[in-house]
């Protein structure tokens, strides 16, 4: 199995989860925390296998997660991997 990398979140990722949390939340705190690990997992699956992702922007990557309309944004280096954001589906300009 490959070496894990670290995993970093940027603080505007951090804000960007804690937003999609305060948006759901009101209606659903069970779906808000459901939303919230998934990202987390999947975030944490990229330790292993940072190559999941598309390219994207800048040199960075896009990965879609699988159960909830969001991405993940996120940058390589030799040894570790940055979110730098998430962000709905929808959203053109990330």
């Amino acid at each position: 199995m490959p070496e894990k990398k670290l995993l970093e979140w940027s603080p505007r990722s951090q804000y960007l989860v804690e937003k999609i949390r305060a948006f759901i939340e009101p209606e659903n705190p069970k779906a808000a925390q459901d939303v919230v690990d998934e990202i987390a997992i999947t975030a944490a699956g990229l330790r292993t296998f940072p190559m999941l992702g598309k390219p994207w922007k800048r040199e960075s990557r896009k990965l879609v997660l699988p159960k909830y309309p969001y991405v993940i944004i996120y940058k390589l280096t030799p040894s570790k991997v940055l979110i730098l954001a998430v962000a709905h589906q929808s959203k053109k300009n990330t």
